[in-house]
């Protein structure tokens, strides 16, 4: 899938600048290997089928939203568009969930 970012001072995250997103290297370093399985993955059904990653589509007023987890408090937010070839996701944060 083709990985993009609605917020480019997110995008330094795959820099080696990635410290000037001020977040925790922890996260850095795992939002950085989640989003290399993103960028090889062929579909959804991987990211389904992938447990570790601990996908799940978000319900409410985050309805359309999908996330992963980058360990157990942070989690990357992001859209599907699958009407694209390949499939488009597109970052929408990084976010502490507690």
């Amino acid at each position: 899938m083709r990985v993009v970012f609605r917020d480019p001072r997110l995008a330094v995250i795959r820099t080696a600048d990635a410290w000037k997103t001020g977040l925790p290297l922890e996260v850095v370093k795992s939002c950085q290997k989640k989003l290399a399985i993103l960028d090889a993955a062929p579909n959804e059904l991987t990211l389904r089928n992938w447990k570790s990653l601990y996908y799940e589509k978000l319900v409410g007023d985050r309805k359309g939203e999908r996330s992963i987890r980058l360990n157990k408090q942070w989690r990357l937010v992001f859209v599907l568009d699958e009407t694209t070839s390949p499939a488009t996701i597109e970052v929408l944060s990084v976010e502490d969930y507690h």
